[in-house]
């Protein structure tokens, strides 16, 4: 009947001992999604954050202890409900009663038993769940009871009040405050016809009678102001689970029926009947009030025209009750994908039109469009049984489209026939020649990565890094490929920006995670000590289940973190610097080492780099190929190798193409070197123990 929240429980260990950590993240993460803390403060943040279903919480911290993050978490609305278990070697029976005064639901003492743990820990996550379900029943009751149109009261056995909806207050003039407690015939007299005798009020017969009561036909009500108005409807008993009567509950209604008619003219000629979708006339109207503010403020207007391909034949083959239930679905899932202010329409029997305001961007209306026919693509596993089930849109822009409503919408309808009608825009048409082009090739493209994602054509390939002085290998930069059809491999500078702009970047890094780490166990198995280095988008890092998912990976393969390196652009920094910190301390923390890659070509600022938890300077290839010209530059290049030694960091160059290149870099103090001298990006097997330098 109501929404539920399938997704895993989320679970905020928060504890400065990493061995800790370690032990309640194999227990627990059976159970759901693990996050953790090492700092007091930082866990505040991360719980306002994430939101988790548990906080299992040491006492004793550096900065912040237990007992003071506690009561920071109880006096923070968003973290008030959240319940917390204390983790501590304090067992006595005071300790406990401070804790359970203090809001802990829980107390585990060390050393900890993880099977207790366990068991306590899917208590309290049931416990919470049933919390979730009675306040959403609650929630979604009290929504329906506040926006229905029929007005509804309920009161004790006593027949006193204890709860008007909005539109018993309107109806009866008075407020719910002012009428808690009253009788019922204080809020609602009741007479028959006009000027006639008093009607005894159905809730008091429901009560007695235990029996659900209608009204006299003709019986009105008087409001607090003194006017009387017609009204209808019933009154029903209110029942115990002991089957004991112990209130009742009226519905009723004004029936002006003038009102009630002129209400329904006016929906049924803005509305469509079946979905309740605005009409093509109310979108029309919305659509020119769209233009003239968009000609104040100078941005566009996006118009996608939906339509089902075939629809009649759906009609009939399957009848047309079959058809609206199909219709139906359909607003729904395009509904779904709106959370922008658009405009939803169903103009014929099988078309929808949606309105998109203040568009910034072509592609943006491009992305809502392809999320679109994909959600409504789900009803073929919901129905199977409709054969070669398909979608058209046609999509036009103001003003680049047309200069008035009537040819936006006719320039959508013309792109709209052309995606039926011609393969080629494979049931999809932008009405601009030039943005169609663009878009024909970027969703080329975004097929392509999700059929990669779905197909597992993911390839990656390794590039050497070797120690400077003696060619030795000491790691690999894994490097992801996307495989064509016909076996070539695309690059990552035709694919990452997309893959980033439309979050796909994230399910294509962790594959990329598991084949490289899968190879990374291979080479261990071996006795070979190679070291692999991953490169890591800002969108993946700042993901919050990258961690998990990281440490669950490093857990499923049985590779060592001391052998994984993590490679991060100078972006990441401009996102969440103290996010940033807080997740590469705890990476850290479990020996992973982590590079600034292409250090010097973005945001270079050296009171970051002191704060950041690295490993590794690598230093672009731009730099590095200043030293193969006639009068070498060499002044960057020191300059970020000087930098990294004092720091205590090693340094790696990129892009070393030459002997001179690779002898001259070794001679500045540069750790390692990488790059087409020593090999192109090769698969696993041809990866070197050495190479000449």
């Amino acid at each position: 009947m109501f929404s539920r929240n399938n997704l895993s429980p989320r679970i905020l260990l928060v504890d400065d001992d990493a061995n800790q950590i370690t032990i309640l993240n194999k227990v627990l993460k059976a159970i759901g999604q693990v996050f953790f803390e090492q700092n007091g403060l930082a866990s505040l943040e991360q719980a306002i954050k994430i939101r988790p279903d548990v906080i299992l919480l040491d006492i004793d911290m550096p900065g912040l202890n237990g007992h003071q993050l506690l009561a920071q978490l109880k006096n923070n609305e968003l973290t008030s409900s959240i319940p917390v278990i204390f983790i501590t070697s304090y067992d006595s029976v005071e300790d406990q009663l401070l804790c359970l005064k203090e809001g802990a639901v829980d107390f585990i003492a060390k050393p900890l038993q993880p099977d207790v743990v366990a068991a306590r820990v899917t208590t309290h996550l049931n416990l919470r769940n049933r919390e979730r379900e009675l306040v959403e029943v609650y929630r979604h009751a009290k929504v329906t009871l506040d926006s229905i149109g029929d007005a509804v009261i309920t009161t004790d056995k006593d027949a006193r009040v204890t709860f008007m909806n909005p539109t018993a207050e309107l109806m009866t003039g008075m407020s719910l405050n002012d009428a808690l407690g009253c009788f019922i015939e204080e809020v609602m007299p009741l007479r028959i016809g006009n000027d006639g005798p008093t009607h005894t009020n159905p809730v008091r017969i429901s009560i007695q009678e235990n029996r659900v009561v209608g009204m006299a036909l003709n019986c009105q009500m008087m409001k607090q102001n003194g006017n009387w108005v017609p009204v209808e409807d019933s009154a029903a008993p209110l029942i115990s689970q002991d089957g004991d009567v112990i209130g009742s509950v009226i519905v009723f209604d004004d029936i002006n029926e003038s009102r009630a008619m002129a209400l329904k003219m006016s929906h049924t000629l803005q509305y469509d009947q079946l979905t309740n979708l605005p009409n093509r006339f109310l979108l029309m109207e919305r659509l020119n009030v769209e233009m003239a503010r968009s000609q104040i403020n100078n941005d566009k207007i996006g118009l996608i025209l939906f339509d089902i391909d075939r629809f009649k034949l759906i009609n009939e083959e399957y009848g047309f009750d079959f058809g609206d239930m199909i219709l139906k679905k359909i607003a729904l899932l395009i509904k779904s994908q709106l959370h922008n202010n658009e405009t939803l329409s169903r103009h014929n029997a099988d078309e929808f039109m949606v309105l998109v305001p203040e568009l910034e961007r072509p592609s943006d209306l491009a992305n809502l469009a392809v999320m679109i026919r994909e959600h409504v693509m789900q009803l073929t596993l919901q129905h199977p049984e409709i054969n070669n089930f398909s979608t058209s849109m046609g999509v036009s822009v103001y003003p680049d489209d047309a200069a008035d409503a009537q040819s936006l919408l006719l320039h959508a309808d013309a792109a709209l026939h052309r995606a039926k009608t011609d393969a080629i825009y494979d049931n999809f048409c932008f009405y601009s020649e030039e943005m169609e082009s663009r878009f024909i090739s970027r969703r080329q493209r975004y097929i392509q990565l999700k059929a990669a994602i779905s197909d597992d054509n993911i390839i990656a390939l390794y590039q050497p890094i070797v120690d400077a002085n003696t060619g030795q290998l000491k790691a690999v930069e894994a490097l992801m490929r996307i495989k064509e059809e016909d076996g070539s491999l695309i690059p990552p500078i035709e694919f990452i920006p997309l893959a980033e702009e439309t979050r796909l970047i994230i399910p294509l890094g962790e594959k990329m995670i598991q084949l490289v780490f899968k190879q990374l166990k291979q080479w261990c198995d071996k006795g070979l000590n190679i070291r692999m280095c991953l490169n890591i988008s800002p969108i993946q890092f700042l993901d919050p289940n990258f961690v998990p998912f990281l440490l669950k990976a490093i857990d499923e393969y049985n590779v060592s973190p001391k052998m994984i390196e993590l490679e991060v652009t100078e972006s990441l920094m401009l996102e969440n610097l103290q996010q940033v910190i807080r997740d590469m301390q705890q990476l850290r923390a479990m020996g992973i080492s982590i590079s600034i890659d292409d250090f010097g070509t973005g945001f270079s600022c050296l009171s970051y780099l002191k704060q950041l938890p690295v490993d590794v300077l690598k230093i672009d290839k731009s730099f590095v190929a200043q030293l193969s010209i006639k009068r070498p530059d060499e002044i960057l290049v020191k300059t970020i190798t000087t930098l990294a030694q004092s720091m205590g960091l090693k340094s790696v160059a990129e892009g070393v193409e030459s002997l001179d290149q690779a002898r001259r870099l070794k001679e500045l103090g540069v750790s390692y070197l990488q790059g087409y001298y020593f090999s192109r990006p090769v698969i696993a097997d041809e990866v070197m123990a050495s190479y000449n330098i």
